[in-house]
């Protein structure tokens, strides 16, 4: 059996830097003879899902949904008018990525072979680099994660990150194994140990990896990755019960992101329900009367679901309000509520605009009425409403008076509607399509540009500089600003 970490050892350690990636024998220094020498990979496995999962508050949660206009702050409206706020990434690498990296680099332990193991380990860590490198671009990967000393890694461009998490995520489901050792769902929180529903996430991500790819010059390279997992013989997630979900457990201190967030600091914002409701309508004394940020014009019972009423949200980007608006309903933000991380609705949108720009030679207007309906039907709502919806919008994809941008414009704005509440995935996608519509908060402080990114946090240039500069150098303009591009938008 390879020899592992002395767990006490890494648990230590990974506070201070970036580190353990590779396997280190740090021989018997500071051993504590009273506990076991191997890593406990189940414990690791289920430290990282679970703080994935969890991480709430402003550079974990709020901000992306902010920018992804899913939530208008109510009384501390600093980060909705986009000052320049510093992100974090300590969480991802030092309570997540480390962890899942000593599963992955460990081919056995008292029950054989952890080729699963290894493999989900793969999957969620090509899961938060892809949230790490879309939230802040050129990031520490490579060199990130290898030694306990090195406080100063090199940053990878995203262009090489996004070439090398492709290639990962394919080889971690090629080595899933249905018959062999499988975690149970005290270690799997999100699957349960099932492998079936691991490859289909597998190739669920691999699509969407490729698809953020689509305006790049990597697109030919992201098609063939794209069709290769469309096709894959564990096929991809099609129906909610395969979907990727967090299920809180309240009594062991594991409470849904959002309910970590102050909810009276929070409301829906405005645009998300007068797009739902497809009539932009009147804002009030004092606010300015918008265009409706979608082509919808037909009302979509997702803002009943989505709001605590199926009233109207409050208005996005302002200093101050004197009147009050729907919050989020409790189905998704109370501690107990569940926390969709990937989702059916989300990867049959993916198809759709796979079959629009990547010749898929699958049916687009059959993809996106699919995506609506298990969007619905995660809402809680009746399938055959969405159906009904779905059409409206079919209708609305093939005519370009009502949206110019034709089909690319009602699916992007579809996956804005069944992505709520996820601002990252959201935030990331507006950003690559500029579907929907969205305008800058009216009274922004950044000269009125949507954020494409959070800045690098503080000690990654006191810290690192070289690094840092090298991660600046990939932006455009090549500044630590929210307003720079990162390299998929450039």
């Amino acid at each position: 059996m390879k020899k592992l970490f002395n767990f006490i050892t890494i648990i230590a350690l990974v506070g201070l830097t970036l580190s353990s990636c590779s396997r280190i024998d740090f021989g018997d220094i500071n051993r504590d003879e009273t506990v076991p020498v191997n890593a406990d990979i189940d414990a690791l496995m289920r430290g990282a899902m679970s703080n994935f999962a969890t991480n709430g508050g402003r550079v974990y949660y709020s901000n992306a949904s902010l920018y992804a206009q899913y939530q208008s702050q109510t009384t501390y409206t600093q980060e909705q008018r986009y000052v320049q706020y510093q992100g974090s990434w300590y969480s991802y690498y030092i309570r997540q990525l480390n962890g899942l990296k000593v599963i992955a680099n460990t081919t056995e332990d008292v029950r054989g072979a952890t080729d699963n193991m290894r493999a989900i380990a793969e999957l969620m860590s090509v899961f938060i680099y892809k949230r790490i490198t879309d939230t802040f671009g050129d990031v520490p990967y490579y060199d990130a994660l290898q030694t306990v000393d090195d406080l100063t890694p090199s940053y990878t461009p995203q262009r090489d990150i996004y070439k090398d998490l492709i290639s990962r995520a394919k080889a971690a489901r090629d080595l899933l194994n249905p018959d062999a050792f499988t975690p149970d769902a005290a270690t799997d929180i999100y699957y349960g140990g099932d492998i079936y529903k691991w490859g289909k996430f597998a190739n669920s991500l691999i699509m969407a990896l490729s698809i953020q790819l689509s305006n790049t010059d990597l697109a030919g390279e992201a098609e063939a990755a794209f069709n290769e997992a469309l096709n894959n013989s564990y096929g991809v997630i099609e129906e909610n019960a395969d979907n990727m979900v967090f299920v809180p457990d309240v009594a062991g201190g594991l409470d849904n992101p959002i309910s970590r967030s102050r909810a009276a600091d929070f409301n829906v914002t405005k645009e998300l329900t007068d797009a739902l409701k497809g009539n932009p309508g009147p804002w009030g004394a004092g606010m300015e009367d918008p265009k409706n940020v979608t082509s919808n014009h037909t009302y979509d019972q997702r803002v009943e679901a989505y709001t605590s009423s199926g009233g109207d949200g409050l208005p996005f980007g302002y200093t101050s309000y004197t009147y009050t608006a729907d919050s989020m309903n409790d189905t998704y933000d109370s501690p107990s509520s569940p926390f969709t991380l990937f989702s059916a609705a989300y990867t049959w949108l993916n198809r759709a605009e796979g079959a629009l720009i990547y010749n898929s030679g699958e049916d687009k207007e059959e993809m996106l009425t699919e995506g609506i309906k298990r969007s619905y039907e995660a809402a809680g709502l009746d399938t055959a409403a969405g159906e009904a919806y779905a059409a409206a919008r079919v209708a609305d994809a093939n005519d370009p008076a009502v949206a110019p941008g034709e089909w690319a414009q009602v699916i992007g704005e579809e996956k804005w509607f069944a992505l709520f509440p996820d601002g990252y995935a959201a935030w990331a996608e507006q950003r690559r399509t500029g579907w929907p519509a969205l305008q800058p908060a009216p009274h922004a402080v950044n000269g009125g540009v949507i954020p494409h990114r959070m800045l690098y946090p503080d000690n990654s240039k006191n810290v690192n500089p070289e690094g840092w500069a090298q991660g600046v150098q990939g932006l455009s303009p090549a500044e630590d600003l929210n307003t720079s591009k990162i390299w998929w938008e450039q």
